[in-house]
């Protein structure tokens, strides 16, 4: 029987306790036999700590940090496992996702990162933006490197990576204050091509209040950033990407706009 790679899942988070239990729980309840679970906290005041204390098999620091990108370095310099991956405090795995990024890794020992599909839910954990996540899911179906440096459709929290991958890539950069995952996966994506598993592994929530949503300006900003910079020898995807981003970023403002003047 093939050896089975440790895993760590890495979490920052800050004030999360609304929904940190339901991540821990996530992690806490995978069929999988080496999971470390590390969680970097930027010294929160609202009952996160609390719920860190009686969580069983978690190993957390908690101190001030400059931000996620700071946060998730210093849990992957924390990390044992083989192999790693960060899940936002409100995001969450779906059962059975570990087992299933654990077997493909053993089964395929050269294999240095792969991603899977990941869902989108509200604040009520409800599953929102199906078409998104449907053109994401298609998109990953037919991953090239030239196709990435278009637009970033791998999500983070259905993303795992080998250590020597990560150590080749080096850490999230702080430059990009929002668009960390897309930096760093252009990094690992130029040298390796990753595995894509067609099953949901995650969820991500969308809310107000989160960076996604109230910073997706400088999102789509870093994300044209990080083509340009990654994409020597591809001028017509990074030209792409930078079209692209500007033209989201205009749909987005529109519907918002639509959305206040709807509720007037």
């Amino acid at each position: 029987m093939v050896e089975l790679p440790s895993i760590t899942v890495v979490t920052a988070c800050l004030n999360g306790a609304g929904t940190i239990e339901e991540a821990l729980e996530s992690v806490r309840s995978q069929d999988y036999p080496h999971i470390e679970h590390v969680v970097v906290d930027g010294g929160s005041t609202d009952g996160t700590l609390e719920i860190l204390e009686r969580s069983p098999q978690l190993r957390y620091i908690s101190e001030p940090d400059d931000g996620r990108v700071d946060a998730v370095n210093k849990g992957v310099a924390m990390a044992t496992g083989d192999v790693i991956a960060w899940l936002n405090a409100d995001d969450r795995y779906h059962p059975g996702a570990l087992r299933a990024v654990g077997e493909t890794f053993a089964a395929a020992p050269d294999t240095m990162w792969l991603t899977g599909y990941c869902d989108i839910v509200d604040g009520d954990g409800e599953e929102i933006r199906h078409a998104v996540t449907a053109y994401k899911n298609w998109l990953l179906r037919h991953w090239s490197y030239p196709l990435y440096l278009t637009q970033n459709f791998v999500s983070d929290p259905a993303t795992f990576v080998r250590r020597e991958a990560l150590e080749e890539a080096g850490p999230l950069d702080p430059r990009f204050r929002i668009s960390h995952d897309y930096d760093l996966w252009l990094r690992v994506g130029r040298r390796h091509e990753p595995v894509v598993l067609r099953r949901t592994l995650s969820s991500f929530r969308m809310t107000e209040g989160t960076q996604s949503m109230a910073g997706f300006e400088r999102q789509f900003r870093e994300h044209a950033e990080a083509a340009r910079e990654h994409g020597a020898g591809h001028p017509l995807p990074v030209a792409a990407n930078r079209v692209t981003s500007r033209l989201i970023v205009v749909v987005y403002k529109t519907l918002r706009a639509l959305r206040r003047w709807r509720g007037r």
